[in-house]
């Protein structure tokens, strides 16, 4: 978001191409901060150096062998075979891997949950990672190498990547902040104005957090997989990896849910011929909206309707290609896209019939498959790249052509998909690769007006800012009255209702050179939002006028400034499209309140900020006993409540 000379401008990250080209980003990076001694990635099975220690190597969970000349500052993947020098001594006793040091006889490590040194030939072992109830580095050592050129300098490969350290293991550095190995996970929100958060198939889940190198992600919640709670028997039978669960249940062969199977064998075992390999026979595609949807490795689809208690076979494939990915259309829940093989199939009946539409796609393995109802768009991934089509989603028929949209997207398989209709963008999650987006190529079609705030669907209110996406505006009206547009382009226009609108709801008259657009929106006399921009709330030290942020929090004590939108109706009256003066500048008619974790806090003033428009400044007294740590933050006015955005707090 740009503020300069009084004017509020569009936020540039949101901005729709007119002109669509498929142009990928990397949203983070390819680690992830879980409170270890560095940015942690996935799985690493084997470190070696070269001969002279002028390399390392690298073989991370996918196979890929990946190589650095820097001790990890930067990696690159290495070319042609990279053979192992046996230097090492190593044998495996129980759950244990021992190493001997080639340069120094006496000294032996080993790897289990933790790694252990001995300098006494293995009379008395030193736990050299353990850290409270954790582990500095990780947990389950998988691989130690130790530099040829310098024994002290040792390099373990464990479960959460790469590390190194420079005195045989006192202290720990990550080398997993440029490593392409990032886990394999799934989307579990993407939908602004959320954050984009991530479950790994171990049931962690991640999101995006600013720090001072800039957007990181971040664990925030982790629980054991629902199939650790599973007999052993029903493990053995479990997919790798897991489909993305609802809570509360787990899958194997059949579907359990809060502890107790719902459903028989679901796969080809469970008929009366059986299969000669129960283990390759498991559930590998779920999905839960009205009804229970399940796919398996053998290719059958099953529905369970809440209103019965009989699972119904929907669909067979006759090659037994794997169910790999099933979506449902929330907007319509017997309408879904599942993918089998090389196929592409769509239902509307609740999977009572379905139709192969891949027409045209080219025959590969696909992985995933998403759909957006909005502009009747459906996407497709793989280990070949990202394709759409034009799809009727509320009614079967054939496909429209499918077109690559590849594009530059990073050469790895694509995990899974999925679509932020508000900001117009389609994520990709590549394992190794982390996540990418690109604009969708139907955003100019899905036409919306969305809180300049949070880029939230909700109530207009009098002066409110509006980012309108989907139109390039040159006038508007609202009511009939003039609507100023404070900036347009490349798909977007952001626009300031006049002060004087009232009424359940409003129509908005939107107009360029050769084309117009009418948009019916709900009205109310008040409709707060609080800014947040790039995920982080636009909130103010009231002393320095810095950012509040993680670096910088909110002082037990001490007054913020919360910038605000949709407060309504001020006084003295105030022509929308103008900035605000700098003295006595107006204040919102209807009271304002604040709320910090659901407890009132003191709101010390409320006023349009001056130079500005049609933007509000809300002055939040902390409490003096406030903890250290994150809170949530809303305003309140004439009883509407704003968005909760998380505030940084210290004593």
């Amino acid at each position: 978001m740009l503020l300069a000379a009084g004017v509020m401008g569009v936020f540039p990250d949101t901005a729709v191409a007119q002109l669509y080209e498929p142009n990928w980003q990397q949203l983070g990076g390819t680690s992830i901060d879980l409170g270890l001694a560095g940015l942690a990635g996935n799985s690493v099975d084997r470190v070696w150096f070269s001969a002279d220690s002028q390399h390392l190597y690298a073989r991370i969970e996918s196979g890929e062998v990946w190589a650095t000349s820097d001790l990890g500052m930067s990696w690159q993947p290495a070319a042609g075979f990279v053979p192992e020098p046996v230097t090492q001594s190593t044998t495996i006793s129980g759950d244990t891997i021992l190493v001997q040091d080639p340069y120094r006889s006496h000294v032996i490590y080993a790897l289990g949950e933790h790694l252990y040194q001995s300098i006494d030939n293995g009379g008395e072992w030193m736990n050299l990672t353990a850290f409270g109830n954790g582990s500095l580095i990780g947990r389950w050592q998988k691989t130690l190498a130790i530099a040829p050129n310098n024994p002290d300098l040792i390099v373990v490969g464990n479960s959460r990547g790469i590390w190194k350290s420079f005195d045989a293991g006192i202290t720990w550095d990550s080398l997993n902040d440029t490593l392409a190995n990032f886990p394999s996970t799934r989307f579990r929100q993407v939908q602004a104005p959320y954050r984009v958060q991530l479950e790994s198939s171990w049931q962690e889940r991640f999101e995006l957090i600013q720090t001072a190198g800039g957007l990181v992600w971040h664990l925030v919640e982790s629980s054991p997989p629902a199939s650790l709670q599973l007999t052993a028997p029903e493990r053995t039978r479990s997919s790798q990896p897991e489909p993305l669960l609802p809570a509360g249940y787990a899958v194997s062969y059949r579907v359990w849910r809060n502890g107790n199977p719902i459903s028989g064998d679901l796969t080809d075992c469970g008929d009366e011929a059986g299969c000669d390999n129960p283990g390759q026979h498991t559930i590998t595609a779920m999905a839960v909206h009205d009804q229970v949807w399940a796919g398996t490795s053998d290719g059958r689809i099953w529905v369970l309707r809440d209103t019965e208690s009989t699972w119904l076979q929907s669909w067979s494939d006759p090659f037994g290609e794997s169910i790999k990915s099933i979506w449902v259309n929330p907007e319509q829940p017997l309408s879904s896209l599942a993918i089998a093989g090389n196929k592409v199939l769509q239902t509307t009946n609740g999977g009572s019939s379905w139709l192969d539409i891949s027409s045209n796609l080219p025959v590969h393995q696909w992985t995933s498959v998403t759909g957006q109802p909005e502009a009747n768009t459906v996407y497709v991934g793989s280990a070949s790249g990202v394709y759409y089509s034009q799809v009727e989603l509320d009614q079967l028929g054939p496909a429209g052509s499918w077109i690559n949209i590849t594009g530059d997207l990073p050469s790895s398989s694509v995990q899974d998909l999925a679509v932020d209709p508000l900001r117009g963008r389609l994520y990709a999650s590549l394992p190794g690769y982390g996540i990418h987006w690109m604009r969708v190529p139907q955003a100019e079609q899905a036409l919306q007006a969305l809180s300049s705030a949070d880029l939230a669907i909700r109530p207009t209110a009098p002066g409110s800012l509006l980012t309108i996406v989907g139109f390039d505006a040159e006038r508007a009206t609202a009511g009939g009255i003039m609507a100023p547009i404070l900036d347009s382009g490349q798909g977007q226009t952001q626009l300031q209702l006049p002060f004087t609108l009232s009424g359940p709801s409003i129509q908005l008259l939107l107009e360029s050179s050769d084309s117009q657009q009418v948009l019916n929106l709900p009205f109310d006399h008040v409709s707060p939002g609080i800014f947040v921009i790039s995920g982080e709330p636009l909130i103010l030290h009231a002393a320095t006028g810095t950012l509040v942020d993680w670096s910088h929090p909110a002082r037990s004590g001490s007054s913020i400034l919360v910038m605000a939108t949709g407060l309504g109706q001020v006084n003295p009256p105030w022509l929308a499209g103008t900035p605000a003066p700098q003295q006595d500048p107006p204040q919102p008619i209807a009271p304002v309140s604040a709320r910090l974790d659901n407890k009132p806090v003191p709101v010390l003033s409320s006023h349009l900020a001056s130079g500005y428009i049609g933007i509000y400044v809300v002055e939040v007294e902390m409490p003096t006993d406030t903890a250290t740590g994150n809170g949530l933050l809303s305003l309140s006015a004439a009883g509407r409540t704003s968005n909760q955005v998380r505030l940084f707090l210290t004593q």
